[in-house]
């Protein structure tokens, strides 16, 4: 194994801040912003990165920004006051936009089930949800939406999330890793994607994963209810281009990752050779990839990005239940309503969809 030194600058190089734009088509495409809850856009977003690597946006006539802005709610907030037309975040921050300001944020497609999980060293004593009485759990942001789950999951068991466990922000890459190693944090809060990459540079982590968390829908694209009134042509080619995307990466996960590298060549690193960098590249998409593919399971198993609203149903119930948000909404609000949507949305050749993520042609 290579030195923890060389594991963290390679953590922060894979981490390196930056956003993808799709280029400019001759036809004056029209351009559309996604706001991402993640600080860091990296290759286990697939859904939105490879949309503009095949030009699947394009062909459709949009020139597409995708903006890493931090955590969920800073998505949500950008898409609120203007900023971007979509926001790809939490889905629990759906659910408290609108049963607490009624925001009328819609869910245009739900892109991954929930696969956070709260992670300790594997020689913890730490193993219930009242061993976190008094200890220090870091997590990416304050904002970040699996902080609602946490809160819920103490509650639950009898805790008060605002005096009985501290929270520390840690980003992603290489500071969670040191706090968890140094013992400044006992356990940390994160998503599938980063949990890979922490056992890829060798933390032996123990998961505490309440068995009701991966039911719940988590990650997904969100719209305002005024946009798909005015628009809903452009909402259903967004989401159109994310589940082609979805498809490509499913069927050949190498070649999703080759193509983020392809085109984000800064983002691979230096200082390990090529068979490690993919190895560890493929862990943590592979690891998104399972979530992406949990939710389409849940959801019926027919249409890619689809949401129901039992889902989001159980979601509230869970929130308000924990006192977490002041009521309840019909689920059924929280949807896109577009006649036939999801028919629309994945009206494309899933089989063709597979044949050229099988040729694997990078320029």
């Amino acid at each position: 194994m290579p030195p923890l030194s060389r594991l963290l600058h390679y953590l922060t190089a894979v981490f390196l801040p930056f956003a993808t734009v799709a280029p400019a088509c001759a036809a004056s495409p029209r351009h559309v912003t996604i706001a991402v809850g993640t600080a860091v856009l990296n290759a286990d977003y697939p859904m939105l990165t490879l949309p503009q690597s095949l030009g699947y946006w394009k062909s459709a006539g949009y020139d597409v920004q995708v903006e890493p802005v931090g955590a969920s709610q800073q998505a949500l907030q950008q898409m609120v006051s203007g900023n971007a037309q979509f926001a790809q975040v939490n889905a629990s921050v759906i659910v408290q936009a609108d049963t607490t300001h009624g925001l009328g944020v819609r869910v245009a497609m739900e892109n991954a089930a929930t696969d956070w999980s709260i992670a300790v060293p594997a020689d913890s004593p730490i193993r219930t949800a009242m061993d976190l009485k008094g200890k220090t759990i870091g997590v990416f942001s304050l904002a970040t939406g699996g902080i609602l789950l946490l809160n819920s999951y103490l509650r639950q068991n009898g805790l008060n999330p605002a005096t009985d466990v501290s929270l520390i922000p840690l980003g992603l890459g290489a500071p969670p890793v040191q706090a968890l190693g140094h013992g400044q944090v006992d356990a940390l809060l994160y998503w599938a994607a980063p949990m890979a990459q922490f056992d890829n540079v060798g933390l032996k982590l123990r998961h505490i994963t309440p068995p009701d968390w991966p039911t719940y829908p988590d990650f997904s694209l969100s719209v305002m209810k005024d946009t798909v009134a005015a628009d809903p042509d452009m909402v259903v080619a967004i989401a159109r281009g994310m589940a082609m995307a979805t498809v490509f990466a499913e069927a050949n996960p190498t070649c999703a990752l080759r193509w983020f590298w392809h085109d984000h060549p800064e983002a691979r690193g230096t200082n390990l050779d090529d068979e490690t960098q993919l190895r560890w590249g493929l862990h943590s998409l592979t690891a998104e990839l399972a979530s992406q593919h949990n939710a389409f399971v849940l959801n019926g198993g027919q249409n890619w990005g689809e949401a129901q609203p039992a889902g989001f149903e159980r979601l509230q119930t869970l929130l308000h239940d924990a006192g977490l948000i002041p009521g309840t909404i019909p689920a059924t609000d929280y949807m896109v309503r577009i006649p036939d949507y999801m028919r629309r949305v994945n009206d494309f050749d899933a089989a063709a969809i597979r044949e050229q993520a099988a040729r694997c042609t990078i320029p």
